[in-house]
């Protein structure tokens, strides 16, 4: 990964969203900043998504650079991912997903405090969610959140869900990727969540911007939203992954941090995915042997549960105590779909 000074390397993985690919493509054309490489990995697609790119290409000029790379059979967005970073040249990595857009000042806006502080190593942006024409603002507050250690970063991201565990919008160092090899795990679903348990590992400083940068726009039909075994499967490994790699001296705030992130996945696909009961064992192991009592007394009151019913109900309640107990207002961040 070769690097330009202040170049922002923009990835896009493209796989069946040829409604939304437009769309995407061009938000990236609308950048107020001009020093952007925006590269578009075909990840085998079936659909007219790359043809549709390759017109707005053809018909495009302005400064920004754009190139597409093509996979010879569907890899998955991990891959896709990883490629893009791969061939990535900028200074700066952004990842975004095709069926979403950036605003106008989306990279202008980022960069700015990773320029002013070379420190940083990551900017977060703010998002808006929309589904079905509703939109919900994710970061309410009025001032941006400087967080300048590792245990300001564990409790913003593990514990207040202030960081989110996803990739887009997210303008990173390329030298910290690099450093740390941050690449995408292939083969599942949810591959975000298991990358930003690595990522997080090693973040020391961290921006989170008040502008709105992204619109997520949430779709029945999206990969992420897919149903059954297939996610039931990706849980298992991203969990496994986690519980076994836990950061020394660090165990009991992760184990506390991704507690009701494996238990609702677990307590819809455990009968689908059976192995997810082998995931559920190795948790409680590891609560008892960092002697995490809350998150050992949890995951047996949902196993106890569940013998009997549905503990999704019992679940919600905890969670909303938790919040509750922990006493943060709920209108600085939109936490409903977390």
């Amino acid at each position: 990964m070769e690097s330009n000074t202040h170049t922002v390397s923009i990835i896009v993985p493209v796989y069946n969203v040829s409604a939304y690919i437009e769309r995407c493509i061009k938000s990236v054309m609308n950048q107020t900043y001009n020093d952007i490489e925006c590269i578009i990995v075909d990840d085998a697609t079936p659909d007219d998504s790359i043809v549709k790119c390759e017109r707005l290409i053809a018909a495009y000029d302005g400064p920004i650079r754009f190139s597409i790379l093509h996979h010879q059979q569907n890899r998955g967005l991990s891959a896709a991912g990883n490629t893009g970073t791969e061939v990535a040249t900028g200074e700066y990595l952004y990842y975004l997903d095709s069926d979403d857009e950036i605003t106008s000042d989306c990279v202008e806006t980022l960069l700015k405090p990773m320029i002013e502080d070379n420190s940083i190593e990551l900017v977060q942006g703010n998002h808006i969610e929309e589904q079905d024409g509703q939109e919900m603002i994710y970061y309410k507050g009025s001032s941006p959140i400087y967080i300048s250690n590792r245990d300001e970063v564990y409790n913003h991201y593990l514990k207040y869900h202030h960081i989110c565990a996803c990739a887009w919008n997210k303008l990173m160092r390329s030298s910290f990727v690099e450093h740390y090899q941050l690449y995408f795990k292939e083969g599942i679903l949810y591959e975000d969540r298991l990358w930003m348990f690595y990522v997080q590992k090693h973040l020391k400083i961290v921006y989170i911007c008040k502008d709105i940068t992204y619109y997520y726009h949430i779709r029945p039909h999206s990969i992420t939203r897919e149903k059954g075994k297939a996610v039931g499967n990706s849980c298992h490994i991203i969990y496994q992954d986690i519980l076994n790699h836990l950061t020394r001296g660090d165990e009991k705030t992760e184990l506390c941090g991704y507690a009701y992130g494996f238990c609702k996945p677990y307590c819809i696909y455990v009968n689908e995915v059976p192995a997810l009961k082998d995931t559920y064992n190795l948790y409680r192991q590891q609560a008892k042997r960092f002697k995490c009592w809350y998150v050992y007394i949890l995951l047996t009151l949902v196993g106890v549960v569940r013998r009997f019913g549905n503990p999704m109900g019992i679940l919600k309640l905890l969670h909303t105590i938790r919040w509750r107990l922990m006493e943060l207002p709920d209108v600085i961040f939109n936490r409903s779909r977390k």
